[in-house]
């Protein structure tokens, strides 16, 4: 696989996406990446093209080698390729689902048994395939709302309630596309309240390590409640990448909350992150140009 997965489970949702197009077993479908020996060409993941792009590769290769599995198993059993499916590792007879032959023993006539093929069909299981979208962008949408606190004493921000909705399309992996969400909203706060390069007058860096660059934990992070709608898209299975949903909302979600809550002092956020001291800073100058 080209795709190459940066922590958005492409490991998961191509085998997923494959054992579904074959009609194999979950379980013996594995995916092989960052070997350029296997898979030299490709621009690994972003811009939330990871699911339309997987998935109409493997719709463009699955096609072909779906029809050789069929052919063979179809002149082994002496069927018509018609009164075959494919489900669970097996070609088996419809209506009679004890005839049938494994995809193993399909890849043993396939490979050692070239003689026993049907005429046409070539040796061997192997198929290569790729796919171009005509579709420019295919991404979530999504709705972030959420409510704060703000202590004007320290500054603290103390986020009351998150929800996001989004809309991927079908979702190949629920738990996948959920914490998708969680991971990319997570980040959106952080950049809102902690993140913050800070660096002196010649760009040298101040923040190099972790005590001094924050970020947010499970102990600033609010429950995120979730809602999914699915409006499919133009691509293939009517999939759309997931990674925008979470983190492109989550920021102004949370700075326009906390403008919000500070509006009735007539304080003017203008930069990012708000961290407590910056908060505290925004809350004296707008009291001082109410004086």
């Amino acid at each position: 696989m080209a795709g190459g997965s940066c922590g958005n489970s492409l490991e998961t949702t191509v085998v997923q996406l494959t054992a579904d197009a074959l009609g194999a077993a979950v379980e013996d479908v594995a995916t092989i990446q960052g070997d350029t020996a296997l898979t030299p060409y490709g621009a690994g993941t972003g811009g939330s093209r990871s699911g339309p792009m997987t998935a109409g590769a493997i719709a463009e290769t699955a096609s072909g080698l779906r029809e050789r599995i069929l052919a063979i198993a179809a002149h082994r059993l002496e069927v018509a390729v018609g009164d075959l499916e494919l489900t669970g590792g097996r070609a088996a007879v419809k209506g009679d689902p004890s005839t049938g032959l494994t995809f193993a023993e399909i890849a043993d006539l396939a490979y050692f048994q070239p003689h026993a093929l049907p005429p046409g069909v070539p040796a061997g299981l192997e198929a290569t395939g790729r796919y171009r979208t005509p579709h420019f962008m295919i991404w979530a949408n999504a709705t972030h709302v959420c409510t704060c606190e703000v202590d004007l004493a320290t500054g603290a921000v103390k986020l009351l309630r998150y929800i996001v909705s989004e809309d991927c399309g079908p979702m190949i992996n629920p738990s996948v596309v959920e914490g998708q969400i969680h991971g990319g909203t997570v980040q959106g706060i952080g950049g809102a309240l902690y993140e913050h390069l800070a660096h002196d007058e010649d760009g040298n860096p101040l923040a190099t390590t972790f005590m001094d660059y924050l970020l947010p934990t499970a102990t600033e992070v609010p429950t995120i409640e979730l809602g999914h709608i699915e409006t499919p898209s133009p691509g293939p299975g009517g999939h759309k990448g997931v990674g925008e949903g979470g983190a492109i909302g989550s920021a102004p979600a949370v700075v326009n909350a906390v403008a919000d809550a500070l509006a009735p002092l007539g304080v003017r956020i203008s930069r990012l992150p708000l961290t407590p001291a910056s908060i505290v800073d925004l809350v004296e100058q707008a009291r001082r140009r109410s004086a």
